[in-house]
């Protein structure tokens, strides 16, 4: 064994040489392409960065959306994105069917965060492919260069990103509007704007709340605990538009084994919540890429494309029996909600096929069991037993008989006791 290793060492010398001289055709093995992650950075040159290769979809597989799709996909539905812009690409990225921007913002799109909410929704591999989607753009990027003039994610922007939705809604009707981004400060006129939104039959999707890095030591649960976690008095993190009335919350859950400490933060106006690592988007250069982190926003687009599959499916209902039959068709648990998964992780099949019947305020009244006389079974009709009357008598003459013949047998004995002995002199 060690004269074999020996010769091997020796042969890897001139290796070893050849790979260290300049030039060596191994040295360019070095920057060999790399898959796509999905980044919000806009890079102008993407290199050697290769699309991603990725064949499987966990989170849309969680969430039974390939089986959904089978119901719908999302045709005849407009979906409004409020975020960063949207980058216009052909499949499998999103061509939005129109785009506005809020006055005052860089004519260079600077972040991609937008195109890869609306590629989840809609993408050729998102869960709707078959929705319109419309562009808001309201914000540069996050954390902007104010020296630069850029600007960040604010509240007043997204109040302002609405109004232009409800405009939208005015000249063609609008059915969902996502908003995948959040701020910590409740301000009048967002919940106004909101409110002024809700008013039209539209489901609000937005973003439960991402965890910065001062959220890193915030108590959650492992993906095994996952909705069993009921949370603490302290566990509700403010987070707006997701915190107001009517708006749709949505959470992120990690992947098996994984957990969501430092990546969502418990909030006790969590709806639902959705997987998201290893989602397959499109990004701002029209790269297939991989979603890898656990993250409320990214969750929300995938919500935003259930929610565009059941408009979809149940043209007839009002945004808040759509809603209902996605809550109530989670898996976890309706009447214990959880701060970190609300009722539980969305299930888009069964949300397009559960019997449900929610009211047009989307109260589902749950049965209950009542004992009714009309409900009971009649009991088994007797067949008239024509022989009764005969089988009576024989059985009385066979008891009869019976006591007749167990008398005899005791009574024997006692007639030879008294029968007259031959050897005693009788006859």
């Amino acid at each position: 064994m060690i004269r074999r290793a020996g010769w091997l060492l020796y042969g890897a010398v001139p290796l070893l040489g050849l790979a260290l001289a300049p030039g060596w055709v191994m040295g360019p093995a070095a920057h060999a392409e790399s898959e796509a992650p999905c980044s919000e950075t806009v890079l102008r040159d993407t290199g050697d960065l290769a699309p991603s290769r990725a064949v499987d979809n966990p989170p849309l597989e969680r969430m039974h959306v390939p089986a959904a799709r089978e119901i719908a996909d999302g045709t005849g539905v407009r979906v409004v994105v409020i975020d960063s812009g949207i980058e216009p690409q052909p499949a499998p990225g999103v061509a939005p069917a129109s785009a506005t921007s809020l006055p005052g913002l860089d004519p260079v799109r600077l972040s991609g965060h937008g195109t890869l909410v609306s590629g989840l929704i809609a993408g050729e591999e998102g869960v709707a492919p078959g929705a319109e989607i419309l562009d808001v753009r309201v914000f540069d990027t996050a954390e902007a260069d104010v020296v630069q003039g850029h600007r960040d994610v604010t509240a007043r922007g997204i109040a302002d990103g609405i109004r232009q939705a409800i405009a939208l809604h005015r000249a063609h009707p609008v059915h969902v509007v996502t908003i995948a981004l959040s701020v910590s400060t409740d301000d009048p006129v967002l919940r106004r704007a909101i409110r002024d939104l809700l008013v039209h039959d539209v489901v609000v999707v937005a973003s439960a709340g991402d965890a910065s890095d001062d959220d890193a030591s915030a108590e959650g649960p492992s993906a095994d605990e996952g909705a069993s976690f009921e949370g603490t008095p302290d566990s509700d993190a403010p987070v707006y538009p997701a915190d107001y009335p009517g708006v749709l919350a949505v959470s992120a859950v990690a992947p098996p084994g994984g957990s969501v400490i430092g990546s969502v933060v418990p909030n006790r106006d969590t709806d639902v919540a959705a997987p998201t690592v290893g989602a397959i988007s499109v990004n701002a250069n029209g790269q297939r890429c991989d979603i890898e982190q656990v993250a409320a926003s990214w969750a929300a687009a995938e919500v935003s494309g259930v929610v565009a599959l059941l408009r979809s499916h149940f043209r007839g209902e009002s945004a808040e029996q759509v809603v209902a039959r996605l809550v109530a068709s989670a898996e976890g648990s309706e009447r214990v909600r959880s701060p970190w998964t609300g009722a539980g992780v969305v299930q888009a099949h069964d949300a397009l096929t559960r019997s449900l019947a929610p009211g047009r305020s989307g109260e589902i009244v749950p049965s209950v069991a009542q004992d009714r006389v009309d409900a009971t079974p009649p009991l088994p009709q007797q067949r008239p037993d024509l022989l009764g009357p005969s089988r009576t008598l024989l059985l009385w003459a066979g008891l009869g008989g019976g006591a007749l013949l167990a008398l005899a047998l005791l009574l024997r004995p006692l007639n030879a006791a008294r029968r007259p002995n031959a050897k005693d002199g009788g006859v």
